[in-house]
């Protein structure tokens, strides 16, 4: 079944993918291109991760986690990679950059794992540690399986004052073997190119004509290449047939194993070769059509204001691979987003119906949106409970209203039961994995970044007049409850009363006592559309399991990270 898989992707890999399960795997780890790098190159003692998505807070500085990373190395049976990670161990030193290298590196060892002979994996990364990156690459899957290094424009601008303005990524191609999937992935003449060497026969299509010399080469040949074919001798003219590779990429046909008469044969029955009589040639004719062209090359770069210059499409070049604009109706509000077009377009040349991708850092779920749609067979792991619930509220059953958790795909890793939560809660260190849970549990966007927080752990967005969006600010509580936790939140939502409007949700995993009720009751009501809301609420983690959400008007989850809104400093630094 297709799973949504909570937790560290490591232990999730060894655990939950059995070896050889997977067709294609496409990961884009987390790595803040925003931060300052040159403390990712300093040695113990500097907290580079300060900036760093907030799931894997302490996984980019050197501490014991980074040293065990290590010493678990020196056991992986690829003599290549262990060689490698020490030689960067001697050059790199205990920095967060080594501690980042050795996580990915075991991770790249069960990726390799869980791969199928036929295999693909695209890593995306950006060029700050794309070429530490490849090295681990090589050694994992050996130098002779790397197949590209895609250049993909990741925005239309970016002022750097002292260098060359950074607007690309990296995406890594590497299969497990030399026989791999491959759908040979074209992409559109220019419009300009086909006017050149093309003829228009009507509106809009483009033919060309070639005689039988195009299917031959000079000098004769004693083999079947210089044997008549229907009716036509090379040899009495000085030439013997040799279709040229050029004629193969136009035409998308593949024609290993086949001698020259057998192409030529091919050629015919697939309608590019006609014969007439009284010709002295054969004649090689091309209907050129839209989506033809030639194929697809390793930089991905949507250019601005090229609309109608691609032949047979009104959008511009690399249009399906555009970057995500502030404003783009594709655009979650999440921090490490990718276009959908960037995932169609590696699964769509990497995979077939019915094969099995997997995103072991699948964030806010573009890869198991791309699955979905393609038909494609999904697995998506990812640490932040948020990410989980936001894949399954708006990239599956928002898009796909027919999907159900339990039937058409299982979440696994989340609590399910009141005693699941307690373990969950107990284990968090600082409880943030609990709150994010929580909150995400009651369609709400978490407050994500830690330190103090004011009081919010989360805002649950709605519409009270079915327009504007709203916040309800929300409270967790896992541990013991105080008497003053309700009288708390009633301040903090009259002091966010201009988005909140009052409204304030306290979750508890304890029961709450009477004293506490009471207090929440004391808050009062308001009336929208005829109906009475508490503007206080509270919600034992024990409801939140069995269904229960706050009764808010017109929630809408849909918001998400309330980029559009206006609010976009309630987005989360989430993975």
């Amino acid at each position: 079944m297709n799973s949504l898989l909570y937790g560290d992707n490591l232990p999730v890999l060894r655990e939950k993918v059995p070896d050889e399960a997977v067709d294609l795997v496409y990961l884009d780890p987390p790595f803040n291109s925003d931060l300052n790098y040159n403390v990712l190159f300093t040695a113990d003692g500097l907290h580079s991760d300060e900036a760093q998505l907030t799931a894997f807070k302490d996984t980019w500085t050197w501490d014991a986690a980074a040293q065990s990373a290590l010493d678990e190395l020196q056991t992986v049976r690829i003599p290549t990679l262990v060689n490698l990670v020490n030689a960067l161990h001697l050059g790199l030193a205990r920095s967060p950059m080594l501690a980042y290298l050795v996580n990915m590196a075991l991770r790249m060892v069960e990726i390799r794992r869980v791969l199928k002979p036929a295999g693909s994996v695209y890593l995306h990364c950006d060029p700050t540690a794309s070429h530490y990156l490849k090295m681990l690459m090589d050694a994992v899957f050996w130098p002779t399986n790397f197949r590209s290094e895609i250049v993909w424009r990741r925005t239309g601008s970016h002022n750097k004052a002292r260098r060359w303005a950074p607007i690309h990524d990296i995406i890594l191609f590497y299969t497990k073997s030399d026989d791999y999937t491959w759908n040979h992935p074209r992409r559109p003449y220019m419009l300009g190119h086909v006017k050149e060497n093309f003829v228009e026969a009507s509106q809009g299509v483009y033919k060309t004509n070639y005689y039988g010399n195009v299917l031959t080469g000079s000098g004769t040949r004693n083999g079947e290449s210089g044997k008549p074919w229907r009716g036509f001798n090379p040899t009495a003219k000085g030439r013997h047939w040799a279709v040229p590779g050029k004629i193969w990429e136009e035409v998308g046909i593949e024609p290993k194993g086949l001698t020259q008469h057998q192409k030529l044969d091919l050629l015919y029955e697939k309608g590019f070769v006609t014969i007439n009589e009284g010709d002295a040639w054969p004649l090689y004719e091309r209907t050129i059509m839209p989506g033809e062209g030639p194929a697809a090359s390793d930089i991905w770069a949507f250019q601005p204001y090229t609309e109608g210059t691609v032949f047979g499409t009104t959008a511009g070049i690399d249009a399906d691979v555009r970057w995500l604009s502030p404003q783009d109706a594709e655009r979650l509000g999440y921090p490490t987003q990718k276009p959908l077009g960037i995932l169609k377009h590696i699964i769509n040349a990497s995979s077939r119906p019915g094969d099995l991708i997997l995103d072991p850092f699948c964030g806010c779920g573009t890869t198991i949106a791309a699955a979905q749609i393609l038909a494609r067979r999904w697995i998506g792991i990812d640490i932040s409970p948020f990410a989980i619930e936001l894949i399954r509220r708006q990239r599956l059953e928002g898009a796909f209203p027919h999907l159900k958790v339990g039937v058409d795909y299982k979440i696994e890793g989340l609590p399910t039961t009141i005693e699941g939560a307690r373990m969950m809660a107990e284990q968090d260190r600082d409880r943030k994995a609990f709150e994010i849970w929580s909150v995400s549990k009651i369609d709400g966007i978490p407050n994500d970044k830690r330190g103090a927080d004011k009081g919010i752990d989360g805002r649950i967005p709605f519409r009270p007049d079915g327009k504007t969006v709203r916040f309800a600010v929300v409270s967790v509580k896992s541990g013991k409850l105080k008497p003053d936790d309700v009288r708390a939140l009633i301040s903090v939502a009259k002091r966010e009363e201009a988005s909140s409007l009052g409204f304030g949700v306290l979750v508890t995993l304890n029961e709450p006592r009477s004293g506490m009720k009471a207090d929440a009751a004391s808050a009062g009501t308001v009336e929208f559309h005829g109906n009475r809301y508490p503007l206080v609420q509270i919600l034992t983690t024990e409801e939140m399991l069995k269904g229960k959400k706050p009764n808010l008007p017109y929630v809408d989850p849909t918001v998400g990270f309330g980029k559009k809104s206006g609010h976009a400093d309630l987005q989360g630094d989430l993975l």
